[in-house]
């Protein structure tokens, strides 16, 4: 009789311990969650300036000038280009992953769903973004002697748009093969917990 208290001692701390796991496990998602959807307003308000809704006519060289005017850094860029390809997969239909919240429990989701609207809002601002920054590595380049190492460092003046470019080539390649990782943590951790509820049934 002992031993089956025991037993059932064992499995009930066990299960705390799960129980505690998942929650603290959940309290960090929700945490990442929230920093990422903060930062996502704030680079999709770097979006709005530098590509107001209805503008029509706006050169490279006018989006240059807007880059400069906003003194945007090379890490703010990247960040824009990262935005700008997340949401260009997410109205497109294209299927992805996305964190979600339902009765304060952190779901991943598998969306597909096309966003007519947000798709001609963001298609080709990455192009327009990369032109832009040719431009103004053209005009460093032309004026090299009267530049500061730091707009080479800090604002990668010279070599801008190749960044942009490497940037965006990642995240087309990055976005097949994440899913792809994502989806195989899905199946094993649905596996586990299938196996763990399978043990403590009997």
């Amino acid at each position: 009789m002992s031993g089956i208290s025991d037993a059932e001692a064992l499995l009930a701390k066990a299960k705390a311990l799960r129980e505690q796991a998942e929650a603290e496990e959940h309290k960090l998602h929700s945490t990442l969650i929230e920093k990422k959807n903060c930062q996502n307003s704030e680079t999709d308000s770097v979006i709005q300036k530098l590509f107001p809704l209805n503008e029509v006519g706006a050169t490279a060289s006018d989006l240059a000038r807007r880059i400069d005017e906003l003194k945007l850094s090379t890490l703010m860029l990247e960040r824009v280009v990262e935005r700008l390809h997340e949401r260009e997969i997410a109205a497109r239909g294209l299927e992805h992953v996305e964190p979600s919240q339902h009765h304060e429990q952190v779901q991943f989701v598998r969306v597909a769903a096309l966003q007519e609207e947000d798709l001609a809002r963001v298609q080709g601002l990455i192009q327009r973004l990369i032109d832009a920054a040719e431009v103004l590595d053209n005009e460093h380049l032309k004026n090299a002697k009267e530049h500061h190492h730091v707009d080479a460092t800090h604002w990668s003046r010279g070599t801008l748009s190749k960044v942009l470019k490497e940037k965006a080539h990642f995240l087309g390649r990055e976005h097949d093969e994440e899913f792809k990782k994502r989806l195989e943590e899905f199946y094993e951790a649905a596996r586990k917990k299938k196996d763990y509820d399978s043990y403590t049934m009997y």
